[in-house]
């Protein structure tokens, strides 16, 4: 049986809170809680027999001024109650409150699962006896501040969380308590991985054709489900970044963040406090919590190192520290935060030349290179350049409302012949390039405007003309009689200058359709 609880309708006069009371009295029935409400009274009594109940109800019901008796399942103040322990209870933030002395009132199980620390060792102690004293959340109670995402790490518990607290006051304004919301770590990178819409890819998502490109394909395959550091070697522009996101997109942390960072892209001084972090006043203009470096944002998941070969030789040093520890430390800190994080890293540069001439740590190299993949160029797989350029041609012709859906035979040999110094990413702008002049269905050789001319070509990717060495020699010998005609006006002068006779020269005028009489205009 459940205490008796009752909802009694009335139009409000004095004295009838005191007339129900004496109706319990006289059968001894002690009153719960009472709670009154502008013409309601709630009344809940200990468990009562169904004759007592009816007795009561019967007896009330005939007071003066109450227009009814109803039985309800809870008072308004445990409805409340419940419903707060409904949306506490739904949330996936955590939440703890606190009154004005301190003591712990709230805490849901997001932050028992957040904080680590089961409710019944929180509920009704000072905070001080759990947490930190330091905690931002007295400081919220005590001097009434705001504060927002602000980082915290217990040591006690390894628990890592943003916070963000409000003072709660009364009407007056005075402080009677505070409320903290706590975000997980975890939860904070999903969602920024989520907001930030990174692009995924997978391998079978890679764009290829050539046995050289298939081989690196498979063995990037093989090691994807393992956790081994990989160093991606290749030129610029032959995708090693893709190369990496689908090998994240393959492993075991795929659902956890992939962090790329161009190492070559940011000042030394400030890839530093990006990959490790720093702590509070580290330096100036160090924001006043401190901030957390790419390595613990990457925690659990995977960091993305491109351009490996331009760290410092102090970076050098750290990041060894990272691969052979698992811990970082911070800017300004002591203390050593452990990391698991999948480390792909990639370069172009010529490693073991940088190690000779001592740019690059030995140690580290080795370090690096556990798994080497290496991206060949593209002029050595041009296998891969038809459904290379194709794609790109799709992708800018929706882009630009183009309706050039063709790649004409005679622009594909030109593309398959040309070195691409530059690699895919020359090819993709060789062929957004080639759609921004286009203005039928099919992309030519006269569109395929190149970054160099074939006479750039080094001697190991040099190609014929299609032509043969008699068209050749007849087109430099036609090229050699238009120009002296402009200076000899008779066969016999011509032939004399040539060392021809007169009768030869006649006869290679008629060949290539030339003549003396024509004029200067004509024979240029």
């Amino acid at each position: 049986m459940h205490n008796l609880c009752l909802k009694i309708p009335n139009v409000d006069r004095v004295g009838l809170v005191l007339d129900i009371s004496r109706v319990l009295a006289e059968r001894h029935i002690n009153i719960v809680s009472m709670e009154v409400e502008l013409n309601t009274v709630y009344l809940e009594t200990e468990q009562l027999s169904p004759a007592d109940q009816e007795y009561v109800r019967e007896h009330i019901k005939n007071i003066p001024q109450v227009n009814d008796v109803f039985v309800i399942e809870l008072m308004p103040h445990q409805e409340k109650a419940e419903q707060l322990k409904a949306v506490l209870t739904s949330v996936s933030d955590g939440i703890i409150a606190i009154d004005h002395q301190s003591r712990i009132t709230q805490y849901n199980p997001a932050a028992e699962k957040i904080v680590h620390i089961p409710a019944v060792d929180v509920l009704g102690k000072s905070i001080r006896e759990v947490f930190p004293s330091d905690l931002p959340l007295l400081a919220a109670l005590q001097q009434g501040t705001v504060y927002n995402n602000r980082e915290i790490m217990l040591d006690r518990t390894k628990s890592h969380f943003l916070a963000s607290g409000r003072p709660v006051k009364d009407q007056t304004g005075r402080s009677i308590g505070a409320v903290a919301i706590l975000k997980d770590i975890s939860d904070v990178r999903a969602l920024i991985y989520t907001v930030t819409g990174q692009l995924t890819l997978t391998f079978d998502e890679l764009l290829y054709t050539s046995s050289a490109m298939r081989r690196v394909v498979d063995m990037a395959k093989a090691i994807a489900g393992g956790h081994s550091t990989v160093l991606i070697r290749g030129e610029t522009g032959t995708g090693k970044e893709l190369l990496a996101r689908a090998l994240h997109s393959a492993s075991p942390r795929k659902d956890k963040m992939l962090v790329p960072l161009n190492c070559a892209a940011i000042p030394d001084t400030l890839l530093e406090s990006e990959l490790f972090g720093y702590e509070k006043g580290a330096f100036t203009g160090a924001t006043k919590s401190g901030k957390q470096g790419l390595f613990e944002f990457a925690n659990e998941g995977t960091i993305f190192l491109d351009e490996i070969g331009e760290l410092s030789s102090h970076l050098q040093a750290k990041l060894l520290r990272v691969l052979q520890d698992g811990k970082v430390r911070r800017i300004g800190g002591t203390r050593e935060i452990p990391v698991n994080v999948r480390i792909l890293a990639a370069t172009n540069r010529n490693l073991e030349d940088m190690i000779a001439k001592g740019r690059f740590r030995e140690d580290l190299y080795y370090r690096l290179n556990v798994i080497p993949l290496f991206i060949p160029p593209l002029r050595e797989r041009r296998e891969d350049i038809p459904i290379l350029a194709h794609f790109f041609l799709r992708r800018f012709a929706a882009r630009m409302q183009k309706t050039a859906n063709v790649i004409s035979e005679t622009a594909l040999n030109k593309l398959t012949h040309y070195h691409w110094p530059g690699n895919i990413r020359e090819l993709e702008n060789v062929i957004e390039r080639a759609v921004n002049i286009v203005n039928d269905t099919a992309i030519l050789a006269e569109h395929i405007i190149l970054d160099h001319d074939y006479t750039s070509l080094p001697p190991d990717s040099q190609t014929l003309p299609p032509r043969t060495l008699d068209e050749m020699i007849q087109e430099v010998e036609k090229d050699i009689l238009q120009k002296s005609l402009r200076q000899y006006r008779t066969s016999r002068q011509l032939g004399h200058a040539l060392g021809l006779s007169h009768t030869a020269i006649l006869k290679k005028l008629r060949k290539y359709n030339l003549s003396l009489n024509d004029n200067f205009t004509q024979r240029e």
